[in-house]
């Protein structure tokens, strides 16, 4: 189910590169694919499959996944579980600069 879309998001200077459905950078499970916080579509597909693995609905909290995943996800983490474990570990203490 897909709650977020493009028009959704926060930042608008993505690349959109186009993949086949299946593939697991924007299908399956969060696994140890490479995750690019530059690639639209993979952004999407990661704040989409969160919402739904954590339950949550509104919009905000979609946007607050993309600002810590664009703002403040260290470079060392490169694989989408690893996103994922990052930011459960600090939904409760990012802070955000005021746009």
């Amino acid at each position: 189910m897909t709650i977020f879309n493009k028009s959704d998001m926060f930042f608008s200077d993505y690349e959109w590169i186009d993949y086949m459905p299946n593939n697991p950078k924007i299908s399956g499970k969060l696994d140890d694919t490479r995750f690019d916080k530059n690639q639209g579509h993979e952004v999407l597909y990661l704040i989409n499959k969160l919402m739904g693995l954590w339950d949550f609905s509104k919009i905000e909290s979609c946007i607050k996944i993309e600002r810590c995943i664009r703002e403040q996800l260290p470079p060392k983490i490169t694989k989408q579980e690893e996103v994922a474990t990052w930011i459960q570990l600090n939904w409760r203490t990012i802070e955000f600069k005021k746009k």
